[in-house]
């Protein structure tokens, strides 16, 4: 009962409320939660340095490949908490189950299905991705048990959304939170004391996945009301499961775009050498500390969006687009300016090697230059994603890196005076006109419209 009516408390909010005080409310948990997972990677990525240069430069190598993995329920978990949201914000509880449940079919049908097809393929995997000798096996061997937590890692995304939708964002910090403090211990019990190395790594990392995630399946199951499950029921509802798949493949998309483009990217990385790849997999972890504000309010504008949609509140939704800007910016100001000054000392907790060192503190100086405006790119999306038009998210996601930085890096290579150094310009400039379109796209007022035929 408690929770029934903390639920239906922040439903007011959201609908009624100070937008201020609702985007804060929803975004606080959320940024805590990238906060902690940060740290965790960050964490992850200290213990796993102690063993060299080139296991740190594996996990960093690995991760597009894990992140492609995961995009497609990724995009399918934002799918199902636009449409839950808009249900709620509409008073349609039963609709709003129905989609809770077939979001949770995907999750478990597809983690284990891509588990299995990811530990078969990884070694060619690796091998496409140009990577030899030691960073090969290093690769090989962390990705594979990387596989196994899957379907545990998409059960545990679909509790966060669910939860995200109703504008419950805490109990997911607290869950992600917890996991991430286990991971951390257990890191160095499995690298050193049991003498387990880069695999003991990600056998942590698996570990500290399972329990949440056989939590968040009786938590669905028991005690949310606008999203409960049945675990054992795997009967698939056509309308409901096409409506995650027309609005979500579209999510996924985008992220596997993005993911696709990084494998590129870090395949041009390995052409540069090992230290290359270390240092852009330092730089990019701490910049997930940066902007990690304008994801969390990004995606409190998307709960936002959907419920004042279902409730037919445009005007409302503007006026947070606007409040969610300011608030962004206001944050992205700040932790730019910490990544610029102090650059190099923040590298240095990573690595003592000096061309790690060079490289790393040039590409964050750059990153710290222009990140501040993914205040606008994420903003935006929130937007497209709350009111359920994907397209546009993976038209914007999977552009920025394949229409505009994947060219760009091509097209500065030619000036002479930039040569190689093209690649960390390239993704900073690309940061910026990214968020540039974006913002622009929202003036069309497609967001204005439901996805759902329900909801119109």
């Amino acid at each position: 009962m408690k929770a029934i009516n903390k639920a239906k408390s922040m439903e007011k909010l959201v609908l009624e409320g100070s937008l201020y005080k609702a985007l804060l409310t929803l975004a606080l948990p959320i940024m805590l939660n990238n906060f902690i997972s940060t740290l965790y990677n960050l964490g992850d990525a200290y213990w796993v340095s102690k063993l060299g240069d080139i296991p740190m430069a594996a996990i960093n190598f690995v991760w597009p490949v894990s992140f492609l993995t995961f995009s497609i329920a990724m995009g399918i978990s934002i799918a199902g908490g636009s449409i839950v949201s808009q249900y709620i914000g509409a008073k349609k509880t039963d609709e709003a189950r129905e989609t809770a449940q077939q979001l949770y079919i995907f999750g478990v049908l597809f983690g284990v299905f891509s588990s299995v097809l990811g530990w078969l393929l990884t070694p060619t995997i690796i091998t496409l991705m140009g990577a030899t000798g030691d960073l090969y096996y290093n690769s090989v061997v962390y990705l594979r048990i990387l596989f196994i937590e899957m379907p545990f890692l998409f059960i545990m995304n679909i509790f966060f959304t669910m939860n995200q939708a109703q504008g419950d964002t805490v109990t997911p910090t607290i869950i992600n939170g917890t996991s991430a403090i286990l991971n951390i211990l257990m890191d160095p019990l499995f690298i050193f004391t049991f003498g387990l190395g880069i695999e003991g790594a990600a056998i942590a990392t698996v570990l500290s996945k399972i329990p949440f995630a056989l939590y968040g399946i009786y938590r669905m199951s028991k005690g949310m009301e606008a999203t409960r499950i049945k675990p054992l029921k795997f009967i698939i509802n056509k309308e409901k499961m096409s409506d995650l798949i027309r609005i979500g493949i579209p999510s996924s998309l985008g992220f596997s775009g993005v993911a696709l483009g990084f494998i590129v990217l870090f395949s041009i990385f390995a052409s540069y050498g090992d230290h290359a790849i270390t240092a852009v997999g330092i730089g990019n972890r701490l910049n997930g500390l940066a902007f990690m504000p304008a994801i969390g309010i990004g995606a409190a504008l998307s709960t936002i969006t959907g419920q004042n949609l279902g409730a037919k509140n445009i005007q409302r939704i503007k006026k947070a687009f606007r409040a969610s800007l300011f608030i962004a910016l206001t944050l992205l100001a700040f932790t730019c300016s910490i990544l610029w000054i102090f650059s190099y000392q923040l590298v240095n907790i990573f690595t003592d090697t000096p061309e790690v060192l060079e490289l790393g503190s040039f590409y964050l100086k750059i990153l710290a230059t222009t990140t501040w405006t993914i205040s606008f790119f994420n903003c935006s999306i929130g937007l497209f994603n709350g009111s359920g038009h994907t397209k546009y998210s993976m038209f914007l996601e999977g552009g920025r890196l394949w229409l505009i930085r994947m060219p760009l890096i091509y097209l500065l290579a030619l000036v002479p005076s930039i040569g190689k150094d093209s690649i960390w310009y390239a993704i900073g400039l690309s940061n910026v006109i990214s968020a540039i379109i974006a913002f622009s796209i929202t003036f069309l007022g497609v967001w204005q419209h439901p996805k759902l035929k329900s909801i119109n």
